[in-house]
């Protein structure tokens, strides 16, 4: 059964286009079926895998657009593009700015427009990973509304822990209000990090201490890396760039972790 994950977080830099790509490849690796929704206007998911988002014909915006027009009469692989390590890809571009401006219009169902595309497309696949923007707008609502479960990319920073609270109401409020009643957080996943400052182990208790007993905690954790900020400028995932670096080890151990999860292997 396919599981679609929603990589959220409202501040941006905090890993969550890093993280999409990488767990996505990382499932790839182990003989999963796996799409990347680029969810966020600055296509930085397209351009990270190597696509130039700016001449895309075909993006989410347009599949997003026939499904509010009601037009199904397109096939599941329709706008999707491949990657060179197996990886699927919705893209995107900035025509999704101008998409939500027409999604807030709508009266009934603006929330669950991205939820009947990838309803229609899940059987194609074991894992979903939808890179969403960095905010709480429409957009990202639809994509919380879509998803099984949330992965929460954190810098391991006393502010990022302090933004926390506002992502975790509207998972909450998507869930009261009856937009996804079985909406789970899948887990909180620090990036960034350097292990060796005090200020990582302060940040790892506060969080423990606010939301250990209800919310996951990755025991892995990403560090902070250079290679894994040049990766995306040459269109390959940090298993590809630098497959011996500390990123691609940790990535590997994380989706590793992910798995056990839901696999309980």
């Amino acid at each position: 059964m396919c599981k679609i994950i929603a990589i959220a977080n409202q501040k941006g830099g905090v890993g969550k286009t890093t993280t999409a790509i990488n767990l996505g490849i990382g499932l790839t690796n182990k003989g999963n079926r796996v799409l990347l929704v680029d969810l966020d206007p600055q296509g930085n998911a397209t351009q990270g895998l190597g696509f130039d988002a700016d001449c895309l014909d075909t993006t989410i915006s347009t599949i997003l657009r026939k499904i509010i027009n009601k037009d199904y009469a397109f096939t599941h692989d329709f706008g999707i593009l491949r990657h060179e390590e197996g990886l699927d890809l919705m893209p995107a571009n900035i025509e999704l700015s101008v998409l939500e401006t027409e999604i807030i219009s709508l009266f009934f169902g603006r929330e669950k427009i991205l939820k009947t595309y990838l309803d229609m497309i899940r059987t194609e696949y074991d894992y979903i990973l939808i890179d969403c923007m960095p905010s709480l707008n429409l957009i990202a609502i639809n994509a919380l509304v879509a998803a099984d479960e949330v992965i929460i990319p954190l810098h391991a920073q006393y502010y990022s822990v302090r933004g926390l609270e506002q992502l975790l109401q509207t998972i909450s409020s998507v869930r009261s209000n009856g937009l996804n009643e079985t909406l789970s957080i899948a887990g909180i996943l620090y990036t960034c990090v350097n292990d060796r400052t005090t200020s990582f182990r302060d940040v790892q208790k506060i969080l423990k201490d606010a939301y250990g007993a209800n919310v996951k905690i990755y025991d892995n954790y990403i560090p902070r890396s250079v290679k894994a900020e040049e990766a995306p400028s040459y269109g390959k995932s940090i298993y590809e760039y630098d497959l011996s670096g500390k990123v691609s080890c940790a990535y590997g151990k994380f989706t590793d972790e992910f798995l056990t999860m839901h696999t309980g292997r």
